[in-house]
């Protein structure tokens, strides 16, 4: 067995968290269903070696390039053209493309899950293409409508989508955040909880659990030590023009 192999099968709880996502991307969500929700995974690992999208990335303003992104049967071109920008050029997105998407019945809440979907999977496709492993397949999408449901205490002064309060916290989604906590890269997704929850998996075995933030020691579950894992974030982020 290879020193990779043998360290990831040391950590059953990355696989298990990988897995938790498909069984959830191919449920019926808030505002998309089961199909749809596997359909925006597909278009975002499209992205990545989309000719348009590098054209579009290229130009000085993506408004000059007129070519629209081919119509699926799940997803309209304004959708795909939208999920392919938050994987590669997610830095130029406008409230004036929030609102033409609004216009096209996709609502800002809407937006918010379809963000969470793309992040997490793309999450977990660094992942393995970071340790030359292949990647998940996407599961079949199981049957079922969208559940429309809206969370309380949103709050839209913030950004682009609504977010729930930082103390606006109820019963039912009280597992979002410590109290007291509620940063904003927290809060982006809280409009659609469930995608926080499988965010905070993901971040938990990738990571640190957000618990466990403030540990800047080292975790009894991690080989590096805190500053050698941010010295790897820093780096990464700076290769990938993160300034959050």
């Amino acid at each position: 067995m290879s020193n990779l192999n043998q360290a990831l099968t040391e950590r059953p709880d990355i696989q298990i968290a990988l897995s938790n996502y498909f069984l959830f991307l191919a449920k019926p969500g808030y505002w998309w269903h089961g199909a749809q929700k596997v359909a925006i995974a597909a278009a975002a690992r499209a992205a990545s070696t989309c000719a348009l999208c590098a054209e579009k990335k290229a130009a000085l303003s993506r408004g000059q390039i007129k070519t629209l992104h081919p119509e699926s049967d799940l997803l309209s071109p304004l959708i795909i053209d939208m999920v392919h920008q938050i994987i590669t050029d997610q830095g130029r997105i406008t409230d004036t493309q929030i609102q033409a998407l609004e216009q096209s019945g996709v609502s800002r809440l809407a937006y918010a899950e379809l963000v969470g979907i793309v992040v997490c999977l793309f999450s977990i496709d660094e992942f393995c293409r970071a340790l030359s492993q292949p990647l998940p397949e996407l599961p079949e999408p199981q049957p079922g409508l969208a559940s429309q449901r809206t969370p309380e205490n949103l709050e839209t002064k913030t950004g682009f989508v609504p977010m729930i309060a930082r103390d606006g916290l109820t019963e039912a989604v009280q597992d979002l955040w410590p109290a007291g906590f509620g940063a904003n890269v927290i809060r982006a997704l809280s409009a659609a909880p469930d995608l926080v929850r499988q965010w905070k998996q993901l971040a938990a075995v990738f990571y640190l659990p957000l618990e466990e933030m403030g540990n800047l020691a080292q975790s009894a579950s991690r080989q590096l030590n805190r500053m050698q894992m941010e010295l790897l974030a820093g780096r990464i982020s700076a290769l990938n023009r993160c300034f959050y």
